[in-house]
This record gives structure tokens, C-alpha cells and sequence, in this order.
């Protein structure tokens, strides 16, 4: 009985994961990325590796777990999972800043110290 449930949320997991895996292909391949993340992405394609790596690394535990079985080994594959979702995370995050201006996406014109007194 309690196989029935696991079965439901691996594949849970699975369509959870094979979307996110989609957006990020469409992210490197097309430079496409979905809408509610549209306006503050200055580099698409840096955003769709960081959501591979970190769609990666979280389908790594979880397989690791059903390959091999709970142990050393799984742990292991769950820290080098926990370490591809913070590079990711970070991947992600700089694909937001914005090059050309060293204060990132929300400094404007008027921000930083030469920015005359008012």
C-alpha cells in the first residue's frame, strides 16, 4: 500500500523536473525565458544553465537514493547536490545583474556617491 504513494510523488517530482528542465533548455537554446522572470533577466542564457545545474541537483539526491539505496554514498551524492543548488542559486542570481552598471539591476542614474545632493 505504501508503494502507491512514492510511485505519486516520483512521478510528482518527475513532471516537476522535466518542466523545469524544459525552461532551462528554452533559457540556453532560444534565450526565452518565462514571463513572471522576463523583466529583470539581463543574461538568459547564464539564467537557463543556472536553472539546469540546479534542476540537476535536485533530481541528484533523489535518484541517488533510489539507485543506490540510503547509505555513505547517497550522502554523499545529496552534499554534491546541496553544492549544485547553490551554484545554480548563483548562476541564476547573476544572470539578473546587469553589466554595464556596477550596482546591479537597481541602481539607476541617480544612484551611487557622485550622485549630486539634493
Amino acid at each position: 500500500m505504501t508503494t502507491d504513494w512514492h510511485f505519486a510523488l516520483g512521478l510528482a517530482e518527475g513532471v516537476a523536473l522535466g518542466l523545469a528542465a524544459a525552461v532551462g533548455i528554452i533559457a540556453v537554446r532560444g534565450g526565452r525565458v518565462p514571463g513572471w522572470n522576463r523583466r529583470p533577466v539581463f543574461r538568459r542564457r547564464l539564467w537557463g544553465q543556472g536553472a539546469l545545474v540546479l534542476t540537476a541537483s535536485v533530481a541528484l539526491p533523489s535518484l541517488a537514493l533510489a539507485m543506490i539505496g540510503p547509505g555513505a554514498v547517497q550522502f554523499a551524492f545529496t552534499l554534491v547536490g546541496s553544492a549544485g543548488m547553490l551554484t545554480g542559486a548563483a548562476l541564476m542570481h547573476r544572470a539578473r545583474r546587469d553589466r554595464r552598471r556596477p550596482g546591479g539591476p537597481a541602481a539607476g542614474p541617480d544612484s551611487g556617491p557622485t550622485s549630486p545632493a539634493s
